[in-house]
C-alpha cells in the first residue's frame, strides 16, 4: 500500500473512533479512511509500506528506520496526518480486540497531537525518533509487545528531556537491558528499589544542579554512578 496522510476529516473520523471505542461503543476499525480521497491524500514520498505484523515496538521503529532512510522524510516530522495515518494502517496491532473489544488509551497515543507535550506519547511518530536517534540503544523501551507501552517507558517519559541525551540514553540502554532475554533486567521496572530505573532518574535529576548532562558522554556519566547500580552493570539478568 502507498503511504499517504489523513485529511483533517480523515483525522476527526479516526479521533472519533478511538473516542468511541474508549466510551465502550464496538466498532471495526474504519480502515477505508487509509485510501479513501474523502478522507486521505497522497503524499509527495512514493513509499510502499506493509500492514505486517510485528513482535515488538521496536521491530517496528526498525522496519520505519528502514523505510525512510533515503527520504526527504523532514516536512513530515509535525505532520499529525502524516504519523496518524501509520497509526491507523497499524492500529490493530497497537490496540488489539480483547474479550471482543478494542480498547485504546487517550487518542494523542495514536492521533499525533498538536501539544508538544503529548506528542512523545505518539506510539508511530516516538518510536520511530527512539530508533532513528539511538539505534539498538532504544530497544530497552521498545522490547514489549506492539500493544504493551512498558512501565520503564512510563518512568522514562516523566522526564522527556532526558530522551534528548545520548549519555543518559546509552546507559540506561546498558543498565537496564539484557540482551540475552531482549527484555530488560529483572528489577529494573521497580520503583523503589535500589539501582532501578525510578532511582536512575532520580539519580539524574540531582546530577543536573552541577553537571551539563547533555555534553557528557555515556562513560563519563557512568563514572559518576553511586554503588546502588552495580547490580545492573552485567550483561545478565540479576
Amino acid at each position: 500500500m502507498k503511504l499517504r496522510r489523513l485529511n483533517e476529516k480523515g483525522v476527526s473520523e479516526f479521533t472519533n473512533f478511538i473516542n468511541n471505542l474508549r466510551a465502550g461503543v464496538a466498532q471495526n476499525t474504519p480502515d477505508y479512511l487509509l485510501e479513501d480521497d474523502a478522507n486521505s491524500e497522497a503524499v509527495s514520498l512514493d513509499i510502499d509500506i506493509s500492514d505486517q505484523p510485528f513482535s515488538s515496538r521496536y521491530e517496528m521503529g526498525q522496519y520505519l528506520v528502514k523505510l525512510f532512510a533515503h527520504q526527504h522524510i523532514q516536512p513530515y516530522m509535525g505532520d499529525t496526518g502524516f504519523w496518524s495515518w501509520v497509526a491507523l494502517l497499524w492500529f490493530d496491532q497497537l490496540c488489539p480486540v480483547k474479550n471482543g473489544l478494542n480498547k485504546p488509551s487517550k487518542d494523542y497515543n495514536y492521533v499525533l497531537s498538536k501539544k508538544y507535550t503529548h506528542r512523545p506519547r505518539h506510539a508511530i511518530y516516538m518510536t520511530w525518533q527512539l530508533v532513528s536517534r539511538y539505534g539498538k540503544d532504544a530497544e530497552f523501551l521498545l522490547c514489549k509487545e506492539m500493544d504493551t507501552r512498558g512501565e520503564i517507558t512510563e518512568q522514562m517519559m516523566a522526564r522527556q528531556a532526558n530522551l534528548s541525551s545520548e549519555a543518559i540514553m546509552q546507559l540506561a540502554s546498558e543498565l537496564y537491558f539484557d540482551p540475552a532475554t531482549g527484555t530488560f533486567k529483572r528489577g529494573a521496572a521497580a520503583r523503589k528499589s535500589a539501582g532501578c530505573v525510578a532511582r536512575y532518574i532520580a539519580w539524574l535529576d540531582q546530577l543536573k544542579v552541577n553537571y551539563d548532562l547533555y555534553l557528557m558522554t555515556k562513560d563519563e556519566l557512568k563514572g559518576l554512578l553511586p554503588p546502588e547500580f552495580e547490580r545492573f552493570q552485567q550483561l545478565v539478568n540479576p
